[in-house]
This record gives C-alpha cells, structure tokens and sequence, in this order.
C-alpha cells in the first residue's frame, strides 16, 4: 500500500493530514518534519499516545483528535538523531528513509525548496508532489533546482484552498474557522512532464482541456478510472483518491487551465490583503481594518488595480497570436479582482493573515511568490509594478525589524499587551463600580422604605390619639347622662372600660397587621 507524506505541520498540514486520517484510516500516513529536533513528545505525545496526535476545532466548539501517524525527517543527516531520541522516550512511530511515492507539501513557499533538498534523493520519476501553498512560482523553482530533465521529473499535483484555518497554540492543533459547508480545496494535475499520457482524458475519459474556462467539467467521481501504464501513474492514482476523499474539506478535480485561472486570482487575493495587513499595525492587524477607513480602501485599489494589469496582459500574452477569450478576460478585471478582494476581506474580517503573523514574530515570508510573483511577472511582460515592488521591500524590511531584539517590535507588542491590560483593568474597575452603585441604591431604597415605615406609624398613632380624645369626651358625656337618668354609676364605668380596651386592643391589632403587611412588600420588593 502507497505511503502518504506529509511535510510541513503548520496550518494547513495539520488540517490535511487530520482528514487523509479520518478519511483513510488503513492508509500509513508520515508526517514529515525538518530535523529531529522539531518534534518532541511534550508536543505530540498526548494522553499517552505513543503517537503524534494532531486536534481540529471547529468554531462551533466540536474538536476531532486523530493520532496514527507516523514520524519522517526532511533533513536525511539528522535520521541518526531521530532514532536516537525516539529510542530514548520509548518512540515506536518513527519510519524514517526509504523511497517516498506520494509527498505532500504543506510547507511555507520560501522554505520549500530548502526541504525538497533534503528529500530529493528519495524522489523519482515515478513520486508524485502535491503543493497546497500560497503563493507562485515554486513549481518552476523545484523544476529548475532538481529536475531540470522532465523524463526524471516526478508527476505534480497543485492546490489551492477558501478554508479558513488558525493555529492554536501547540504543534499539531488548529482553530478550522470556515462553518461546515463552507470553504474548498481545488487540485489539478499538472501535464504528463514526458508528454506520454494526457491525464486529462485519463481522468474524465475525454479532452477537457479545451473546454472554457470558467465552465470546467464537473470532477471526477471515486473510485477513479483505472490508471494507464506509465511512470509513476499507480501512485498519482492513489494519491488523488486521496485527495478527493477528504469530502468535509470539500475537494474538487479541475482540468489544469481552470486551476491555473484559480492559483492566479487566489494570488492577487493575498497580494492585496497579506502584504497590507503584515506592513500596518505592526502584524496585529485584522483583515477587516482594511475596509473600516478610506485610506484602507484606497491602498486595496492600488494594489488591485496593478495585479489586474499584469494578469490581463499575461492572460493576452497566454493566448497569442490568438486573442484571448473574452470571459477569461473579465475574470482578471480590475472590478472583477476587487470585488473578490472585498468579499473575502468581510468574510475574513475577524482574522489575521499569516504574513502579518510572520512580520509580527520576525519569521521570513512569502512575500517574493506572492507580490514578488506578481512583479517579476509584470517584468517580463512590460507592465509597471511599483505598488508590487514597494510592498515586497516594505514587508521583508518589517520582518527583519520584527528579528530584531528590543528594538521595533518588541516595543509594539509591549505597547499593545499594556493597551491590552488597561482596557481589561478599566473594564474591571467600571464593573465594580456598577457593583457599588447597585448597593448604594438598594440601601438607599431600604433607608426610604424604613423612614416612610416610621412616618406611617407616627401618623397612625396620632390618629389613634385624636381618636381616643373624642372617644373620651363622648363617652363621658354618655355617662353623665347615663347617671341623670338613673343608672347606677358602677356599672357605667364598668363598661364604658370594657368598650375603651377592647377599641385600643382592635387598634393595635391593625398596626401590627399593617406593618406586617409592610415588612412583606419590602421583602418582595427586595
């Protein structure tokens, strides 16, 4: 059975191998990392799998762990050292060496020809390479570095992804940010280097590749057809089964001019939002900063108008001495680019773009195969570049400052977590305030209700008085007149004080039912 490798953990690797995982459970699975030193069972040893371990989260809060996975090293000295430490911790996944049928390159543009360097003795005419990058212009690096020859060139397989996917915090685990349904994974099949099969009939059982555009076939269903003889054909038929298993992520087969046409707009896409992303802000910025102002916009349309420039005349230059086809055309317009461009920066408004993170921690980036792509493509054609050319110098002079310790950067991120802390600390003390003026007001209630308590009792009590004023004076002039007409004074008295107690016992009782009552609401009121 073919052995999957995938190099290159980062973002998109982690994602991509989780689901070849889920998708392939019988299928080995290398992840290849650049020395032994790049791994450790502090980061990949979890719960105590003996095994790397890699976790997807989903926005919605649902995580997948998936472990099976073996270990690979990318620099071919160092194998002696990742067997040493794997012996060492009780390691039993390490399946270092050997030829490799199927490489997967998930890698940062700028560090991938530095690892294929350290694979390349294990590659043939009969591997295939797969490149899910950003970014342009490495296959033809590859190309020219190691196998300038086609016939030992091995077959290539080229990506490109919508999914949004941030790292979350340890090595191996990701925050996936697209909602289910959203997002996709585009591959196409670069040409047979040896010009003995087309892939193309192979794969949907006709020409395709004169088919517009922009109206692609629809991708082949699995199982694929059965592979023609050829070198390396058996594993580039694997490995696109695999590749398009992997249904969550959405996956699809172009005919490589449709995917062509997809590399190219997701490169003006990044030209405009990584770069102006990574220089302002100093790596913190948020994508959606660039629509929130008028200057932001107006940077988007620069740098937009510009790639629309070079990929136009490149698409004519494509097409020569035909002209090129209309609907290909406005694909590259600048309305057209810009309106891609203000899509996915309001779907993407809440996230930070990988070269901002990159400057912000003063790692190298991908700048020179995404603007710097796009300016050595407007070179050969004739087209100005100077926006393209500006952002490349102001992006590695950012990453180079953002390398360099107590100076620049580490003054911002200083600035920022103190702003950071602040707001939490005015936060803080605003809630606690709200929390005394709570108090305040319901002691303030509790004092009101007790002074009206005593005003009412105050009240009642002289009512009560005048009351038994005029209860007096009645009741003796009831017995004066009792006694002038002859009754006998002893039981006159006798039961004008039974009448007088019973009346102020009867009063009493209702104050103290009235208080009760009162005592009640306040509770309730409470």
């Amino acid at each position: 059975m073919m052995r999957l490798h995938v190099l290159g953990i980062g973002s998109v690797g982690t994602l991509l191998a989780h689901h070849l995982r889920l998708a392939n459970p019988n299928t080995p699975i290398s992840l290849v990392f650049r020395n032994a030193a790049a791994f450790s069972k502090k980061r990949f040893r979890k719960d105590g799998v003996n095994r790397p371990t890699l976790k997807v989260t989903r926005t919605e809060g649902d995580t997948l762990m998936t472990d099976g996975f073996d270990v690979d090293v990318a620099m071919s000295g160092k194998l002696p050292a990742l067997v040493e430490a794997a012996e060492q911790d009780g390691m039993d996944f390490v399946n270092a060496g050997g030829p490799i049928d199927s490489l997967i390159v998930c890698t940062k543009t700028q560090a991938t020809a530095e690892a294929i360097e350290g694979l390349h003795s294990r590659l043939s005419s009969s591997s295939v390479i797969t490149l899910l990058q950003n970014g342009m212009g490495v296959y033809d690096e590859l190309c020219a570095k190691f196998w300038p020859d086609p016939v030992t060139r091995p077959n290539f397989v080229l990506g490109t992804t919508t999914h949004g996917i941030a790292p979350a915090g340890e090595t191996g685990s990701v925050l996936h940010m697209s909602p289910p349904g959203q997002g996709a994974i585009k591959w196409g099949v670069v040409p047979d280097p040896r010009k003995q099969i087309d892939f193309e009939t192979w794969l949907w059982g006709r020409p395709v590749g004169d088919l517009p555009t922009l109206t692609p076939p629809e991708s082949p269903s699995l199982p694929l057809r059965t592979p023609p003889d050829g070198p390396g054909t058996e594993n580039l038929h694997a490995t696109l089964e695999a590749l398009l298993s992997i249904t969550p992520l959405s996956p699809t087969l172009l005919p490589m001019p449709t995917l062509y046409n997809e590399l190219l707009i997701k490169l003006a896409l990044n030209a405009a939002i990584n770069p102006l992303t990574a220089v302002l802000g100093g790596g913190y910025l948020q994508n959606g900063s660039l629509s929130r102002s008028a200057p932001g916009h107006r940077l988007v349309q620069q740098v937009t108008k510009e790639s629309s420039q070079v990929l136009t005349a490149y698409m004519h230059n494509l097409f020569a001495p035909h002209p090129a086809p209309a609907d290909t055309v406005r694909l590259f317009s600048y309305e057209s680019l810009l309106h891609r461009v203000q899509s996915v920066i309001t779907a993407t408004k809440g996230n930070t773009s990988s070269m901002a993170n990159d400057v912000k921690n003063g790692r190298m980036t991908e700048i020179d195969y995404i603007n710097g792509h796009l300016a050595s493509l407007g070179h050969r054609l004739g087209v100005q570049t100077p926006v393209n050319r500006m952002l490349v110098q102001m992006v590695k002079f950012k990453a180079e400052v953002g390398g360099l310790g107590g100076t620049v950067y580490p003054r911002v991120r200083q600035t920022v977590r103190e702003a950071e802390e602040e707001a939490l600390e005015a936060r803080r003390l605003s809630l606690e305030e709200r929390k005394v003026s709570l108090q305040e007001r319901a002691m303030l209630l509790k004092e009101e209700r007790t002074a009206e308590a005593k005003r009412a009792k105050r009240e009642w009590k002289r009512t009560v008085r005048r009351n038994a004023a005029v209860a007096r004076n009645l009741r003796a002039a009831e017995v004066e007149a009792a006694i002038r007409g002859g009754a006998d004074p002893t039981e006159v008295l006798r039961a004008t004080e039974a009448e007088a107690s019973e009346a102020s016992g009867s009063g009493n009782s209702e104050w103290t039912s009235a208080s009760s009552d009162e005592g009640e609401g306040s509770s309730r009121r409470r």
